[in-house]
């Protein structure tokens, strides 16, 4: 009895062996299948980090029923892992049971202190949840132990510019795009809060340059389109519109924007097939479009 349990035990070592080695090729599939090999041959004798792997690799494959009861089965082994109760807030946040996913991220805290994914994520429940003063509190933590860390700086930047403090967001986003000028959201962020301060130069050069990175981002295109209708660059923002469209014919609020823009315009009949093409798209605006004054003129006009 004592060899054969050996023999298990020397079987559930070699299978972690195996399954460790083919996650670092990033073959999830095959890790899991020998980490479950390792798990059944373990008996008592689980390796811990092991089962971690395994719960956050069906966190991955974004099976979250077979993650929780993982993490919680390693809770048994060990009550004070603060990997378990991170991984347990980022499936309760998936779930938007926002306040399982608070109270997850906190002990994941509590148990160590140092834990700086756990401060960023629970920073980010905050935001989501509307709590600023909380949300800008852990945000800072995060940063407070990596000051480079780019996305607390990003979504810090953001948070402060969702609460119109734009020179605090300027300041972060620069940092962000410092850090890292090849992302992207780097240069569309500093554009969003150049295009807020009225200065449409910098916002285009930044606008400029997320799209030199993703040309898809339809985001871009709407927000310079809305920067130069502020300024009355009726044909400029049009312009912008049709090459968002271009890059995303399937994006309905483009339709609808260009619409507003060419009823202020007199393009009446342009107006109405975008208002009916925004609606084939996406249905939100067969009832958004019957209150909206901006389009109050053509309103009768799309359902015919």
């Amino acid at each position: 009895m004592i060899i054969l349990s050996k023999k298990k035990l020397r079987l559930s070592n070699n299978y972690r062996i195996i399954g460790e080695s083919f996650l670092e090729q990033d073959n999830v599939d095959k890790a899991l299948t020998y980490f479950k090999k390792s798990k059944d041959y373990g008996g008592a004798y689980q390796d811990i980090d092991m089962l971690l792997d395994m719960a956050f690799i069906y966190y991955e494959k974004d099976e979250p029923f077979q993650a929780e009861r993982l993490f919680k089965e390693i809770l048994v082994l060990n009550p004070d892992e603060a990997r378990v109760y991170f991984g347990l807030g980022l499936i309760y946040e998936d779930a938007e049971t926002y306040d399982r996913a608070i109270e997850s991220y906190l002990q994941a805290i509590k148990i160590d202190k140092q834990y700086q994914q756990a401060y960023f994520f629970l920073a980010g429940v905050y935001q989501r949840i509307g709590d600023f003063d909380n949300s800008e509190k852990y945000y800072l933590k995060a940063i407070k132990m990596n000051k480079d860390d780019y996305w607390s700086i990003l979504n810090l930047g953001s948070l402060y510019e969702d609460y119109d403090m734009d020179d605090k967001a300027e300041r972060l986003f620069r940092k962000a795009y410092r850090l890292n000028p090849e992302n992207p959201t780097s240069s569309f962020n500093l554009g969003v809060i150049y295009g807020k301060k009225g200065d449409l130069s910098k916002a285009e050069k930044y606008y400029d340059i997320s799209l030199a990175l993703d040309p898809i981002n339809p985001f871009v295109y709407l927000n310079l389109s809305v920067n130069y209708k502020e300024k009355s660059m009726y044909s400029e923002a049009i312009e912008w519109l049709n090459r968002g469209i271009d890059k995303n014919p399937d994006e309905a609020f483009l339709y609808y924007h260009r619409s507003c823009l060419n009823l202020l315009t007199d393009n009446k009949e342009k107006a109405v097939l975008d208002a009916k093409t925004a609606c084939r798209l996406d249905d939100f605006f067969i009832d958004y479009i019957k209150t909206d004054e901006d389009l109050s003129e053509i309103a009768s006009y799309i359902n015919k």
